[in-house]
């Protein structure tokens, strides 16, 4: 079995890969016209990667819940199946929308008109 140590190089190696995924999406999606969706895109994807859970019930380490979600889904005959893995992930991603969107919200509340110059000066 593994240790505390081999789950933690497994976490960073994991998160360095994701991360360099989530560039590669940044890069595809800097064209798209509109900010928040682009946003929003990059956001429900990195919450798709990196939400966490246990991997087992009966243990403590975590693992990537679309990771358990598929496992439990397709080779394990448990009663969570999908729900396990998917669950977490959908709530992150309804926090994460609701956070974005008051986020937004604040920033243009509070942001600053811009004076437009004129020609004359």
């Amino acid at each position: 079995m593994y240790n505390t140590e081999n789950y933690l190089w497994g976490w960073v190696a994991y998160t360095s890969g994701v991360m360099c995924l989530l560039w590669v999406a940044w890069y595809l999606l800097r064209n798209i016209r509109f900010t928040s969706l682009r946003q929003i895109l990059l956001m429900v994807a990195a919450i798709f990667f990196l939400t966490p859970v246990t991997a087992y019930t009966d243990n403590a380490y975590l693992a990537p819940a679309f990771f358990v979600s598929l496992y439990e889904g397709l080779i394990s005959n448990g009663d969570p199946g999908f729900q396990r893995g998917a669950a977490p992930i959908l709530a992150f991603t309804l926090f994460g929308l609701i956070g974005y969107g008051l986020i937004r919200l604040v920033l243009w509340r509070f942001k600053k008109p811009r004076r437009e110059i004129s020609k004359n000066e």
